[in-house]
This record gives C-alpha cells, sequence and structure tokens, in this order.
C-alpha cells in the first residue's frame, strides 16, 4: 500500500476459496496501518496484495493492485482499526490561535438577597468643635403669673429720735444770725421740731429765728415788739426732703434792737419713711 507522502504503511488482503465452497467468498481483515495514514483530506493511493485461491485440490495466489477507486465509501470505520491506528491519526497540536473578539457585555444579575448585619465598628474620633450658631429670635413674653399671697405683717420697729439741746446763749444785737443750736442727721428723711425761750435785756425790740436743714430754711419764727425785761417761746417745725449724705440741722436767731438770749434750746430729728 503507497501513501500520498512517501510513507508506505501495510494493508493485508486475503482472499480465499475454499476448496468445496460452490460460491466464491471474498474477507478482508486490516490488520494494521503503520504510521502514515493521514486523517484529513489529502488522496491516498493504496498498493494492496491481493491473494486469490483459485483450485479444487490446492490453493493458487494472485496479486492485484487496489485503489481508492476500489473502496467503498464509508465501508472502512473506526472499528475496523487497531487502537494502535488510530493513536497514529492524531497529528501535532497545531499553533494556538488568535484570541477571539470580547463578547457583548451580559444582562444585569438580578438583585442579590441582603448580606448579614457586620459587626460594630469602633468609635471614631470626636470631630472639632462646631462654630457657634448665631442667636435665636426671642420668643414671646409669657403670660402674667398670679399675684402672690400678702406676707404678714412685720414686728413694729422702734424710732430712734436723734436730740441736741443747750442751756442758754447770748443773742446780741446783730444783723448777723447768731446759732442757737446745731444737729448732725444722716441721709434719710425726718420730722424736726425746734424750741428756744428768747428775753429781752433792753428795750422793745425785734427778733427772728429760723431752722434750716443745710443752707435750706425750712421754717421761721417773727416776733415784734417783744417788750422790754420781757420773754417769749419760739416754736419751729418742718419735714425735711430726703437728704443725701449727712446734713446739719441749724436754729438760728437775729435781735435787731437791744440784746438778749436764748434759753431752754432743744432741736428733736425724728427718722420718716
Amino acid at each position: 500500500m503507497l501513501l500520498a507522502g512517501g510513507s508506505c504503511p501495510r494493508l493485508k488482503l486475503y482472499t480465499a476459496r475454499p476448496q468445496n465452497a460452490g460460491t466464491a467468498t471474498r474477507r478482508i481483515n486490516v490488520s494494521s496501518f503503520s504510521k502514515g495514514l493521514v486523517h484529513g483530506s489529502k488522496p491516498v493511493v493504496l498498493t494492496v496484495a491481493v491473494v486469490a485461491a483459485m483450485s479444487v485440490g490446492g490453493t493458487a495466489y494472485a496479486t492485484k493492485f487496489i485503489t481508492g477507486a476500489d473502496i467503498k465509501d464509508g465501508s472502512i470505520t473506526a472499528s475496523d482499526l487497531s487502537k494502535a491506528t488510530k493513536a497514529s491519526l492524531h497529528g501535532v497540536r497545531g499553533v494556538k490561535g488568535l484570541r477571539g473578539l470580547t463578547g457583548l457585555q451580559g444582562a444585569n444579575g438580578g438583585e442579590g438577597a441582603i448580606g448579614a448585619k457586620g459587626a460594630t465598628g469602633l468609635t471614631g474620633a470626636t470631630g472639632a468643635t462646631g462654630a457657634t450658631g448665631s442667636n435665636g429670635t426671642a420668643g414671646t413674653n409669657g403670660t402674667a403669673g398670679t399675684n402672690g399671697t400678702n406676707g404678714t405683717n412685720g414686728a413694729n420697729g422702734t424710732v430712734t429720735p436723734l436730740s441736741a439741746t443747750a442751756a442758754s446763749v447770748t443773742l446780741p444785737t446783730s444783723v448777723t444770725p447768731t446759732n442757737v443750736l446745731t444737729l448732725t442727721v444722716p441721709a434719710g428723711k425726718y420730722i424736726v421740731l425746734a424750741k428756744t425761750q428768747l428775753s429781752n435785756t433792753g428795750a422793745a425790740d425785734t427778733v427772728t429765728c429760723t431752722l434750716k436743714a443745710g443752707a435750706t430754711t425750712m421754717d421761721t419764727s417773727l416776733i415784734r415788739g417783744l417788750p422790754a425785761l420781757a420773754s417769749a417761746a419760739v416754736s419751729l417745725q418742718a419735714v425735711t426732703p430726703v437728704l443725701v449724705g449727712s446734713t446739719v440741722l441749724n436754729v438760728d436767731c437775729t435781735v435787731t434792737t437791744a440784746g438778749g438770749f436764748a434759753s431752754a434750746n432743744s432741736l428733736i430729728a425724728i427718722p420718716t419713711a
């Protein structure tokens, strides 16, 4: 048998007729192919020795060349080949082909199931202090509450009056007032009471007495025509304004004609609200 390509695998074909057979019988036994039988589309030319036995008493042999035209398509199957022949039909591994084009992107898969809750993370660092916000709008005034219960009256306080006295003060004849009595009081408001007894030592005279708080005159008493060697009582009284700080209260008298004196002098200041 000859193969295209130069190699010569062996194919044994036997044709025999038994001695007593009335009809010729053909048996083809494919025992082996050597390497060189190509699996593909290349044409193969086979040269086969055909042995024919054509005698009654003996055996005679004849040879014949068999080509591909003598083999019916499909008559030799894989089952007619030995394992070694089948193994020889595998050629050398071809060169790796070029990489194919990237396929189109597949459709989005369905939404997966919700995973289990992860472990709680560590507490983050404290952030920086934010800027101070602007002041909010002032709210409306609330409703006035009800009046509370009147408290109990406190105990009556004790009022301690301030006072000053003088036994006798000489009153010379002069247009300048003579101070008869003085009392210094702290800041506050007072009811002031003053008294003096005037005596004339000469002819009939006119005597004027005043009550002052600092430089302010609060009350005045005028006696005209006081007889010679006579005497008269003079009373002065007033309510001071609220005095700021310490203030001096004064009783002054002026004699215009004859001299005299003022005796039994007293000055009382009673604090008031």
